[in-house]
């Protein structure tokens, strides 16, 4: 493995009056270079904050620092802050197909002679890197389109520019590069970007700090992951953002097989062999994880760890989280303190779900939903008393008890967002989808989600596989979550995988996926559900996962439960063991004209995502 090169620039204050200040960008890179120094030691890191981080600096770091990187060296730029358009200069319509051209807007640009640094140019220099041998990545928390921004939420977008900028402020070689060589020809790095170009990227307050929604969710995601593909990242990071930000939708480039199947870095970021250890510490015990590892903000009794095995669970509740390392108490047991003790999650929070529009009176004591704060942008929101939407706006349900389905609801986004956030077995189990069909190869993950098509009216038929790539058994349950918020286990209720074997759902029939009853086959239609697969080291029950369809959820006999891992769903006195958790979004569309083809992409290679 040779060198790894990074150049993180994060902007929260800008030189221009005219480019409003964010909030989070700070934050994210700090959180990004915390981790990739506690995954990646060795890493060459160099830090942009604020005025520091202008266009004239941010070019010489990546000439100096990450030019530096040789042939089996890695590369990587990271850039949370503005994000904006303007028009083609002159001379470099050959570049752009269309009239404008995006930018990142650097802590200086527009003040007096200082432009924007271009997309073509970013482009221009990473590919210089790429074209020595290097792999070259770049992560982008900025987005393109304008957008207002509320006290909850900041948009991290500044009005185009409609002037061109002077041609001799741009880099030179721009000009000098034929039309084939600077952003059109075959990809030479990969990009991870927080939005498409007519969408927002959003910033707001997650874990008790204002943060960029994709970077909180690209770290998140590196976290439960750790070294694997780009495209893998993007699906687990894009199912974080979407949770939170209904108007936009990471985005991936190239899109076809090649770069984004390579691991993150190129592998150059390990997992922990060990897991996570407590040990004593000057401050009493601590766990060797923290905020730069995924750990959220130590709450009420809401995040413990425990001894991994059989018989009565040894745990300790997390009472601080620090950036690198978490503060424990032990709960009834005294660890020795010359020993150093593996541990594994045995709770994680579960956030209520944030609610306008309703009395205090009506939610109560939920352990399901709150209340939405002046500074928080509600998840659900109740209209005329009655209605529920979502944060698009778009109506969730409209009849029964309010109470009762708004906790149905939070219960259902609860289990979609269940994670384990550090964990061995991350990585041990691939899903894959498979059209039905002899021959047939896993689909290839577009835009962060797999998509499947109606042909001549008829649902799509599949194979869904489950492959465990490890040297032991390990236990699965395949949860489906549906756009009538339901969840069942009936693909996969449970069973053992014996080590390098494959599991397949519904005894390997095919399953039909098509649009819910009563919604009509029209060109356009289309539906969205999910896919959970959780992995343990032994056995657990999937009942209390179960939910009805919400249309039914107010005439059910049992009301949702409260689980805060798969311990909860475990016999009692069965110990406390480590699990994983893996989702994957389904898009199943009408196409607007019946296709005579099969999409090439969807063909090329397999689509493997791992849990």
């Amino acid at each position: 493995m040779g060198d790894v090169f990074v150049l993180l620039a994060g902007i929260d204050a800008y030189d221009a009056k005219s480019v409003t200040d964010l909030r989070g960008c700070r934050n994210d890179v700090v959180a990004a270079a915390a981790f990739l120094r506690s995954r990646c030691p060795a890493a060459k890191i160099e830090e942009l904050h604020d005025a520091a981080a202008t266009r004239a600096a941010v070019i010489d770091g990546i000439h100096r620092h990450l030019g530096r990187a040789r042939r089996g060296d890695t590369a990587l730029f990271w850039f949370s802050g503005h994000g904006s358009e303007l028009r083609v200069p002159e001379g470099l319509q050959h570049l752009e197909s269309g009239p404008m051209m995006q930018t990142l807007v650097c802590a200086d640009s527009r003040t007096p002679g200082v432009p924007d640094l271009l997309d073509k140019e970013l482009s221009l220099l990473l590919d210089e890197i790429a074209g020595r041998g290097a792999h070259v990545a770049v992560v982008l928390d900025s987005c393109h389109s304008e957008g207002a921004s509320r006290d909850t939420a900041l948009v991290r977008a500044v009005p185009s520019l409609r002037a061109k900028p002077v041609r001799p402020a741009l880099l030179p070689e721009l000009g000098g590069r034929p039309y084939e060589t600077v952003g059109r020809s075959t990809a030479r790095h990969v990009a991870l970007a927080a939005a498409r170009r007519f969408e927002f990227a959003l910033e707001m307050e997650l874990d008790g700090q204002w943060r960029g929604v994709f970077s909180w969710a690209l770290l998140r995601a590196l976290n439960r992951l750790g070294p694997e593909t780009y495209r893998e990242l993007l699906v687990a990071a894009r199912v974080d953002v979407e949770a939170r930000s209904f108007n936009q939708v990471p985005r991936l480039y190239p899109e076809v097989p090649g770069l984004p199947d390579q691991p993150f870095l190129g592998g150059a970021t390990v997992r922990p062999e060990a897991g996570m250890l407590i040990r004593s510490g000057r401050q009493g015990w601590e766990l060797d994880a923290g905020s730069c590892h995924g750990l959220p903000p130590a709450g009420d009794d809401d995040l413990r760890v425990a001894l991994p095995g059989s018989g009565a669970p040894k745990e300790a509740r997390v009472t601080r989280v620090l950036t690198e390392r978490s503060l424990v108490t032990p709960l009834g047991w005294r660890p020795d303190p010359e020993r150093q003790y593996p541990v594994v999650f045995s709770r994680v929070p579960l956030p209520a779900t944030t609610v306008a529009g309703v009395p205090a009176e009506t939610i109560g004591r939920s352990p399901f939903v709150r209340l939405a704060g002046p500074s928080e942008a509600p998840e659900l929101r109740v209209v005329d008393g009655v209605r529920i939407e979502g944060p698009d706006g778009k109506v969730i349900d409209g009849s029964g008890p309010l109470l009762p389905r708004l906790e149905h609801v939070a219960r259902w986004r609860q289990i979609r967002d269940l994670n384990n956030p550090l964990s061995r077995l991350a990585g041990a189990v691939s899903l894959e989808i498979i059209p039905a069909g002899e021959g047939a190869t896993p689909i290839v993950a577009e835009g962060g989600e797999i998509h499947l098509w109606y042909e001549e009216g008829a649902p799509p038929e599949i194979l869904i596989r489950l492959r465990n790539r490890t040297g032991r058994r390990l236990y699965c349950v395949l949860l489906d979550l549906t756009s009538g918020y339901r969840v069942h286990a009936e693909l996969f209720e449970g069973a053992f995988i014996d080590a390098r074997s494959d599991g397949w759902a519904l005894n390997r029939r095919p399953v039909r996926v098509s649009l819910p009853p009563g919604r009509p086959v029209r060109p356009g239609s289309s539906v969205r559900e999910w896919l959970k697969l959780l992995v343990a080291e032994e056995q657990f029950s999937s009942t209390p996962f179960d939910l009805p369809a919400l249309d039914r959820a107010h005439t059910a006999g049992r009301g949702p439960m409260v689980l805060h891992g798969l311990r909860d769903a475990e016999h009692a006195g069965d110990g406390v063991h480590d699990w994983a958790a893996l989702t994957v979004p389904v898009l199943t569309t009408v196409p607007q004209k019946t296709p005579r083809w099969t999409s090439p992409l969807a063909m090329l290679r397999s689509w493997r995502r791992t849990a």
